[in-house]
């Protein structure tokens, strides 16, 4: 038996609400996904905590103990079962962590927003690299393969102003499913968009009623245009929930938090699969959203 440390707070309150059947979907040497009747859901073993996922330390990789897509899981309040391989994960005493950004606290707009923003760039060029959409922030006039970007992305941007849900679901699914990877570098770049659009909402008062309303239509309208792992990917962050890295920047970010913080969750996040393009949402947002016409 195993024992999870750390659990996303709202895959724990599922767990909590019933017993589930779930069938293995993906495995590397950190991660198993599992699909159930509420969503994909991961037990992780290295990298930052992820929305609906558990996290348990010290195990052999996942590859190892020969768990294979198509094996049956037992999920309920207790734990998650994979018998064929005889593992069971104890959830009981993991640490409930709240990965949702209306669980923020005390968001507001510094002083030194524009110079809290020029870190998360610094951070963009320095983890740049030929595959990702970094050139968007660094240099858009020299990227010539993602160019088709440039305009639905603008558009994007113009929908959010406008609180249009229809305008933002046609240009959420023009943005989405380009670039390779398990999730499409531009639906991990929407998923910074819609993170950071949240938080600044919530710094800026609005509702949350109208927050989600917003990102919920921006999610809808990308997964008609992309992969499987990417819906799950958009339709997360539709709800307002990031891994845990993120999290922590994005709360470093709208605050008083030390510069170190914001470099250090900054790091992390880059550091993580597709979390450049994370980044490159968060920074595009932020600017094309506030930064734009605060500083004209």
């Amino acid at each position: 038996m195993e024992t999870a440390e750390r659990i996303c707070k709202r895959f724990h309150s599922y767990l909590r609400a019933g017993e589930y059947a779930g069938r293995v979907t993906a495995v590397t040497g950190e991660r198993v996904d599992v699909e159930t009747a509420f969503g994909t859901v991961s037990l992780v073993s290295g990298g930052a905590l992820q929305p609906f996922s558990c996290r348990i330390s010290g195990v052999q990789p996942f590859t190892a103990m020969n768990i294979q897509p198509g094996m049956d899981v037992m999920l309920d309040q207790k734990g998650i079962d994979i018998p064929d391989v005889d593992l069971y994960v104890d959830v009981t005493m993991a640490e409930d962590v709240d990965l949702t950004i209306e669980g923020m606290v005390n968001l507001f707009l510094p002083v030194d927003l524009s110079i809290r923003a020029r870190y998360i760039h610094r951070i963009i060029e320095q983890f740049s690299a030929n595959e990702d959409l970094s050139l968007l922030v660094i240099a858009p006039d020299s990227a010539p393969n993602l160019k088709k970007l440039v305009g639905p992305m603008a558009d994007l941007s113009a929908a959010f102003f406008e609180q249009d849900l229809d305008h933002i679901r046609s240009a959420a699914a023009a943005c989405s499913g380009f670039g390779g990877g398990l999730v499409p570098a531009s639906d991990a770049f929407l998923c910074g968009y819609l993170a950071c659009f949240s938080c600044l909402s919530y710094a800026l008062g609005r509702s949350r009623d109208t927050v989600l309303s917003l990102t919920r239509a921006a999610a809808q309208g990308a997964v008609t245009n992309t992969n499987e792992n990417g819906a799950v990917a958009l339709l997360q962050a539709g709800e307002g929930i990031v891994a845990e890295d993120v999290f922590q920047l994005l709360r470093s970010l709208f605050s008083d938090i030390p510069y170190t913080s914001l470099s250090a969750w900054g790091n992390r996040t880059a550091k993580g699969t597709n979390g450049v393009n994370t980044l490159v949402g968060i920074s595009v947002a932020l600017y094309d959203l506030y930064l734009k016409n605060a500083l004209a």
